[in-house]
């Protein structure tokens, strides 16, 4: 009888372990499947990591804002904004989300430029997107330079549920306009490509 009893002891202890077991790994892979503990989606963006292949332009006519019309086929999150930089391309830039209206969504400067290369800009605060709608990612140019592709724009450009506007798909695309302050840009030029992005979370 008693070594009955032991051996229902070592039984009921290897069941217990077994059990804890599973339920800790349970709890593992919920917590690794979840956003918690720093993990965060990497953004989607439209043009990647292409670039232009010209030079800084100035038109010569003081500051100037581009932009980039565009659509995402699902909600999502908008953190921040990035547009290329072409060498020779100074002063101050401050990027814009713009709504369908031309009314801002959020701005911010960008602080910490490389001479050239993709500038990403986060905003302070996300701003969240609706499927099929159409917004603007701008940034204006405090010395009046920019870079641009000519007809760049003429066809859509899409990146998974992200895409630049053909112009004239909704109006001009890509668009610019010539001020001092920041400004919704509603001129448009060829079709050009202003090599400005948007960095959306899903």
């Amino acid at each position: 009888m008693k070594t009955f009893i032991v051996f229902l002891n070592k039984l009921c202890k290897k069941e217990f372990f077994t059990l804890l077991s599973i339920l800790l790994l349970h709890i593992s892979c919920s917590k690794e499947n979840s956003y918690e503990g720093g993990f965060t989606p990497v953004p989607v963006s439209i043009f990647t990591n292409l670039v232009p292949s010209n030079t800084t332009i100035n038109d010569k006519m003081g500051p100037i804002e581009v932009g980039t019309k565009f659509m995402s086929a699902n909600a999502g999150t908008v953190i921040g904004i990035k547009f290329y930089k072409t060498s020779g391309n100074l002063g101050t830039h401050t990027v814009q989300l713009y709504n369908y209206y031309g009314a801002p969504l959020a701005t911010a400067i960008c602080e910490s430029e490389t001479d050239s290369g993709w500038q990403s800009v986060i905003f302070p605060t996300p701003v969240p997107i609706v499927a099929n709608q159409m917004y603007l990612a701008a940034y204006h140019s405090s010395l009046g330079n920019y870079s641009a592709t000519f007809y760049g724009l003429k066809k859509a450009i899409t990146n998974g549920p992200l895409t630049a506007l053909a112009d004239s798909a909704v109006g001009l695309n890509g668009v610019f306009k010539y001020t001092d302050i920041l400004d919704f840009p509603i001129y448009g030029f060829e079709g050009s490509n202003y090599w400005v992005d948007v960095l959306v979370i899903y």
